[in-house]
């Protein structure tokens, strides 16, 4: 994986990135969700910057074969703690959580890995999640 800044735009979006692949695939109603959240504005991020970290995450977890979980593109659980690592304020930590959220339950479906990305967010992060409207489904 490419490195970032710790707490830097790029480094927010692509938490925002893994929350968005994290049960497979890119899914509209996520999407729609992001948009409607004005989130990426909060974060000081254009459309256009956040279209390019997402893309370079999908490349970096192409490349980085050794680190994926199973045959999905999905980044091992050491990968997914060192990119939560690169947040290290907690203000930004409790933004991108309730983003996380949304992204989450917004097609009112939550996947064990959307679940489980979550999970581990609000462990490492030390942070509490706030109520989320999907049921966890198995894939």
């Amino acid at each position: 994986m490419r490195h970032y800044e710790p707490d830097s735009t790029q480094a927010a979006a692509r938490i925002l990135a893994l929350t968005l692949l994290a049960d497979g695939g890119l899914d509209q109603a996520e999407l729609d969700s992001l948009t409607r959240s004005r989130l990426l504005r909060r974060l000081g991020l254009r459309r256009e910057e956040f279209d390019r970290v997402v893309r370079e995450y999908c490349e970096d977890l192409q490349l980085s074969a050794d680190y994926l979980d199973s045959l999905r593109l999905q980044p091992a659980g050491e990968v997914v703690q060192a990119l939560l690592a690169e947040i290290r304020d907690p203000r930004l930590r409790a933004t991108l959580l309730e983003g996380m959220q949304r992204i989450i339950s917004a097609d009112g479906v939550e996947t064990p890995a959307e679940v489980d990305l979550l999970a581990g967010a609000v462990q490492q992060w030390g942070l509490r999640p706030g109520p989320t409207t999907g049921q966890a489904a198995r894939h």
